[in-house]
């Protein structure tokens, strides 16, 4: 608000929900503006409340010299055919005539919904300085129905069909029939099939017309539903209370980084790190000095270093919280498969600048969209290389504390190990089976930093079997025997 823009007048609002379920508006876009609806005769009315749609009958005065008498009784006779005596006349038949009084003699409005989108207006009502809203349900435009020109169409239909009937009968012609089998409808079909204009059209006209009472705006039941667009108390419905700063603050709260929060000061050290970690993700050496406290002021490097060996882990020079501390309930998976899960992308980003979603996720056996959940928290998309750490590594770290980073590589070679051990464990069955002769790769080669040779060659193999064979007798020596004794043997 500008300083030379003075506050001219207050006005309290009121918000009233008698009627907000109930209240529509309707418009009328081809009815003159200056001729009102007080003079009007409605002689019924009918509503489709669950596509929400309005019918009203409007009488005409067909005394008046305006009208055309010999017209209306032209366009009666067209749309319902010719009329019986006034004193016989068939139920039936009358309930589907059009204009039963055999001249027309009524104007039908239909509506429909020019706007689906109405939960942010309301209708207002300014009485004694007091302005009282009531949100409305719908909005409805209605206009003129010419659907008796559809039943004079089709009464010609049924009349040339009854002329054509009279004549001789023909044999009728074979026709070649074709047999078609429908398809299995998939749910995007039928979704889209429900919206197409013909679905809506049809449900539209399957929805019979339920009849309304309509009451002029001048009786006691129209003023009654009137007094509902007011608040019934002023305080349920109160003015703002609040000044003008506290209503600022309370519409639109600040937003902090969430790096710039700082924890309470009655924290550890440690539990401060945890939560700085936990809200930020990733930060530096340097940003956690800057605000980390303690109840002497300023925290030393020292006693950081300290505090983050047993609160954090370090990634290329860059700080994170540990994963237990991030996964400590129960979620889709197992909070100790999360952990893991996060400890090896976190170990790859020691040994590579990029990695791989799509190895990770074969690697760590987790849903998609879990891995997707793990890499967010620590990394960001390249689309020219893959997934990389949130912030660049700390070179400058790394070169002043060469010894904690030991210490940290040493921390996630184990943490790496751990990994390989559990996805092995999960593969080897509790029953250990013979070994095999047969070179065999396991998937645990794969994981593991070091290559396994346990294989046998097939020269070892072929002795041993002949040396087997060779050997006869239960716990007595024999002496060996030479292939060309055998086979004289033999």
């Amino acid at each position: 608000m500008e300083e030379d823009d003075p506050v001219v007048q207050e006005i309290p609002v009121f918000l009233s929900q008698a009627l907000s379920e109930h209240l529509y508006i309707y418009q009328y876009p081809v009815r003159p503006a200056n001729r009102d609806w007080r003079d009007v005769k409605v002689t019924n009315a009918s509503v489709k409340p669950k596509n929400q749609l309005v019918r009203m009958e409007i009488g005409l005065n067909t005394y008046s010299d305006k009208y055309c008498a010999s017209k209306g009784e032209q366009i009666a006779l067209n749309t319902d055919g010719s009329q019986e005596s006034r004193y016989i006349k068939d139920k039936e038949r009358e309930r589907s005539q059009y204009f039963r009084n055999g001249i027309m003699d009524k104007i039908v409005y239909e509506s429909s919904k020019p706007c689906t989108e109405t939960q942010h207006y309301a209708v207002a009502l300014l009485q004694d300085k007091e302005l009282h809203c009531t949100p409305i349900k719908g909005i409805l435009q209605l206009r003129p129905s010419y659907s008796y020109y559809d039943k004079q169409d089709k009464r010609k239909v049924d009349k040339s069909k009854d002329e054509n009937s009279d004549d001789e009968e023909k044999e009728p012609e074979p026709q070649q029939v074709t047999v078609k089998f429908a398809r299995v409808e998939t749910d995007v079909a039928k979704k889209a099939r429900e919206k197409s204009y013909e679905s809506i059209s049809q449900r539209i006209a399957d929805e019979p017309w339920y009849d309304a009472m309509w009451k002029h705006s001048d009786t006691d039941h129209a003023d009654l539903e009137r007094m509902k667009l007011f608040s019934a108390t002023v305080q349920d419905g109160s003015s703002l209370t609040l000044g003008p700063a506290e209503y600022i603050s309370t519409l639109v709260p600040q937003l902090n980084d969430e790096a710039e929060m700082a924890p309470p000061k009655k924290l550890t050290l440690q539990d401060q790190i945890k939560e700085i970690l936990i809200d930020a993700k990733l930060m530096t050496f340097n940003e956690l000095l800057k605000l980390a406290r303690s109840e002497d002021g300023q925290v030393s490097e020292a006693a950081l270093l300290t505090a983050l060996g047993g609160a954090a882990c370090c990634v290329r020079g860059v700080w994170a919280p540990r994963s237990q501390e991030l996964y400590v309930r129960a979620a889709p998976a197992p909070p100790r498969l999360m952990c893991a899960a996060r400890d090896h992308v976190l170990y790859l980003f020691t040994q590579h600048a990029y990695v791989d979603r799509r190895k990770i996720t074969a690697a760590v056996r987790l849903p998609p969209q879990e891995v997707l959940e793990i890499l967010r928290s620590v990394a960001k998309y390249n689309p020219r290389t893959g997934w990389e750490l949130l912030l660049p590594p700390d070179t400058a770290f790394e070169a002043k504390y060469p010894d904690v980073v030991q210490r940290q590589n040493l921390y996630w070679e184990a943490r790496q190990r751990q990994f390989n051990e559990m996805l092995i464990g999960e593969n080897v069955p509790k029953r250990q089976r013979k070994k095999s002769q047969r070179d065999s790769v396991s998937s645990d080669t794969m994981m593991s930093p070091k290559p396994r040779n346990n294989s046998v060659s097939e020269e070892d193999s072929d002795r041993k079997r002949h040396k087997n064979k060779s050997a006869t007798g239960s716990g007595k020596r024999t002496r060996n025997i030479s292939s060309s004794s055998g086979h004289d043997a033999t």
